[in-house]
């Protein structure tokens, strides 16, 4: 099947990876020393995300759309009045809240599937000599049975920075993932608990008491980390409620190592506040539409500079009476 991948359930058994020591690794590539990351070249497969995630279960299909969507986003839409939005609050912590407060006021959609669009961004550093930065549009489709379908378009692939684009005519030019039209780029999946949406509560205090209830007790992560890479799951790969995706917003700044930030920009120029959480190097950014309560874009973060190394900037997001492509051989 050249057009598309079926993965179902990919390694079950194997426990989640701690985010932040993925992507640790992959700062300390993009710093310049001496530990290396494989560039991502045709045919990387979504099975190899196993190797450092677990992929949510469900009926997974990955065909190649045709090129970038336009899309009718509603982040997008909202998001052109979010300079003002921001421009007039009194602080970051009061405009998340009435942020979180929109939000929930939202109705939780109709629809026989829930629909998230968003532009995956992602930078590797290959031949330990240039960046190269790759994108692509994926859309997740879920059941109101819990079957998911993932379609992933073709990804394109740039060289950020004039340095790079010497570089990589010094190596020879090498063809780069978006050069080839079966290109795959693997990604890591937070799945840390066997529960539905609709099972997960709608009041901070009881969504993190449950979160907590469900982590690991082999110290692979602490209570912060789980709780960050729980919420990063509920609000981009599951069709939870609007008010149980303002309870995860407001569970978030109420940790210790959470900062609200008043203004951030993610990968598509779009304005909104944030929730940070990390390391000193590394910071997992929460990019909001004060206008809405609308998530707009989940990203990692240099935490000087403020260099984007991984992106997913939300277009569409929720129930609809679309129905995914078919697939077909």
């Amino acid at each position: 099947m050249k057009e598309f991948q079926v993965i179902d359930d990919v390694m079950p058994d194997v426990p989640p990876t701690d985010h932040a020591r993925v992507l640790a690794a992959r700062a300390r590539v993009l710093e310049g020393t001496r530990r290396r990351r494989p560039a991502v070249w045709p045919r990387v497969t979504l099975a190899a995300a196993a190797v450092t995630g677990v992929l949510a279960a469900g009926f997974v299909v990955v065909p190649r759309l045709g090129g970038e969507q336009a899309g009718t986003a509603s982040p997008a839409a909202t998001a052109s009045g979010t300079a003002t939005a921001v421009a007039t609050i009194s602080s970051p912590r009061d405009a998340l809240e009435k942020a979180a407060d929109r939000l929930a006021a939202q109705p939780p959609g109709t629809g026989a599937w829930w629909r998230r669009e968003a532009i995956r961004t992602e930078q590797t550093r290959a031949n330990s000599s240039f960046t190269v930065e790759n994108r692509y549009t994926e859309v997740l489709w879920i059941d109101r049975h819990g079957n998911q379908r993932t379609v992933q378009g073709r990804v394109s692939s740039s060289l950020p920075t004039a340095a790079d684009r010497r570089a990589w005519k010094r190596a020879g030019s090498p063809k780069l993932c978006g050069d080839h039209e079966d290109c795959r780029i693997g990604r890591v999946s937070f799945f840390p608990l066997a529960l539905k949406p609709t099972m997960l509560p709608e009041e901070a205090g009881a969504l993190k008491a449950l979160l907590l209830k469900h982590r690991p007790t082999d110290g692979s992560t602490d209570d912060e980390g789980w709780l960050w890479n729980a919420a990063r799951w509920i609000l981009l790969d599951t069709a939870a409620t609007p008010r149980t995706r303002a309870a995860a917003y407001r569970m978030l700044a109420d940790l210790p190592g959470t900062d609200v930030v008043g203004r951030a920009s993610d990968t598509e120029g779009r304005a909104g506040i944030a929730l940070e959480h990390g390391t000193v190097g590394i910071r997992q950014q929460m990019v909001i539409d004060p206008g809405s309560g609308d998530l707009l874009a989940l990203q990692t973060v240099m935490a000087k500079g403020g260099a984007v190394l991984d992106a997913y900037a939300v277009r569409r997001l929720g129930w609809t009476d679309e129905r995914p492509p078919r697939i077909t051989d």
